[in-house]
């Protein structure tokens, strides 16, 4: 007998399982003046990490960018699949903010959202090849997201070690209760309204991996990407 649970149900266990085992980690933080000089400039920013990274960043999240900007938050776009109901109802669990929809649902509305959010001086977080992948190919809507606000795409780079590797299509990580933790935040990126939306996917595709192999590298991590 095959037993399906609720996303409501499921979001509050993987909750439980979350915050503690995020508590365990050791977090080491490269470049954070980065993050905190955007911040003073008082715009909205544009946060991108890949799919199969983003656990070890909400221990980042709740640690880190909560105790320094309290009254803050970051919005995280999110598929409005079922998937994606429990992933969002997750986030908020732990302080985040979601925008639903995808390149296939509601990405149209989604990114006036999103625009509306970022030139209001909020922060967003963008996973720019999920939900479904190919994995490490950034899709557009970033790119057109910083084109259409002006604002900068801050590309993060996540390591873990030890860490579970997953047989998704993802490869997803999760670091093992105790594991180190690597942040590693890169250079800005800034469109401009004059350049090409698939040249300005591929400076930000190239960026992303650049600071995602250099995480792995301080951690000592092999990996194939």
């Amino acid at each position: 007998m095959r037993i399906s649970l609720s996303p409501q149900l499921t979001s509050k266990l993987l909750g439980l399982l979350v915050g503690p085992l995020g508590s365990t980690y050791r977090i080491r933080v490269w470049n954070i003046e980065t993050e905190d000089l955007l911040k003073r400039k008082k715009e909205g920013l544009i946060y991108t990490f890949w799919h199969n990274r983003l656990f070890p960043l909400v221990a980042y999240y709740r640690r880190f960018y909560l105790s320094r900007f309290p009254k803050e938050r970051v919005d995280v776009l999110v598929s409005k699949s079922k998937d994606g109901e429990m992933a969002a109802l997750m986030l908020h669990r732990f302080g985040f903010g979601t925008i639903r929809g995808s390149s296939s649902r509601r990405g149209r509305e989604a990114l006036l959202e999103m625009v509306e959010r970022v030139k209001s001086g909020g922060d967003v977080g963008i996973i720019p090849d999920g939900p479904k992948g190919p994995r490490y190919i950034a899709k557009g809507g970033a790119v057109a997201l910083a084109k259409a606000t002006g604002a900068p795409i801050l590309p993060v780079g996540v390591s873990a070690k030890p860490a579970k590797v997953f047989h998704s299509w993802d490869r997803f990580i999760l670091p093992l209760p105790l594991a180190r933790v690597g942040i590693l935040f890169g250079g800005p990126l800034y469109v401009t309204k004059e350049e090409e939306i698939e040249t300005s996917r591929i400076r930000l595709e190239r960026a992303l991996m650049d600071v995602t192999r250099e995480a792995d590298i301080r951690m000592g991590v092999k990996v194939e990407y």
